[in-house]
């Protein structure tokens, strides 16, 4: 984290939603402020620069807007990950979908010919919990024999043990156990 800007100011915790006792996390406000949000890309973006990525995946609505900015930094290509109810039958390129019940009705999925082998991905999402939409997305980067360098987000709530489960690549995060009623209850 840098030691200017407390990104913890720019995150709303909306309990309650999208269920009783569940809560997100919004980064909107983190996204809307342009010096916060300069500040956010260069602390995400720079681990990256030895680690030499030639794709940014950016998951979903507020993953893919800030990696596409880290794409940028970093001058590399983006790849969307995104939540899309169906394909129409008529879309020609190869999608991959991913396993996923965060989306309501609506899968996750990206374009497979997005990812060449041998490139090196970078992942990037707001807000990890159990992580379980990264590893899916990672599984699908190696499926496509491609390697995963690193994984960025704004807020890293995963324990040790979901960490475990991704591997080998280093999380990048600007907050780390952020503490939320719902999400740590007083005993």
């Amino acid at each position: 984290m840098t030691d200017e800007i407390d990104f913890r100011d720019y995150v709303d915790v909306i309990k309650d939603w999208p269920e009783p006792g569940k809560a997100v996390c919004d980064i909107s406000r983190l996204l809307e402020h342009p010096s916060v949000f300069h500040e956010a890309v260069v602390a995400l973006a720079k681990p990256f620069v030895e680690l030499q990525p030639n794709k940014v995946l950016g998951i979903e609505q507020r993953g893919l807007a800030l990696g596409s900015a880290i794409a940028y930094y970093l001058g590399c290509g983006i790849v969307p990950a995104r939540s899309i109810a169906y394909v129409p039958e008529d879309y020609s390129r190869p999608v991959e979908w991913l396993p996923s019940s965060r989306f309501a009705d609506r899968r996750l999925a990206l374009v497979s010919e997005s990812i060449d082998p041998g490139d090196r991905v970078a992942i990037v999402d707001d807000w990890l919990i159990q992580g379980t939409t990264v590893l899916a997305v990672a599984k699908v980067v190696e499926k496509l024999e491609a390697s995963v360098v690193g994984v960025a987000c704004v807020i890293n709530n995963m324990t040790e043990t979901r960490r475990k489960l991704l591997g080998r690549p280093e999380i990048h995060s600007l907050i780390e156990n952020l503490a939320t009623d719902v999400l740590n209850p007083v005993d």
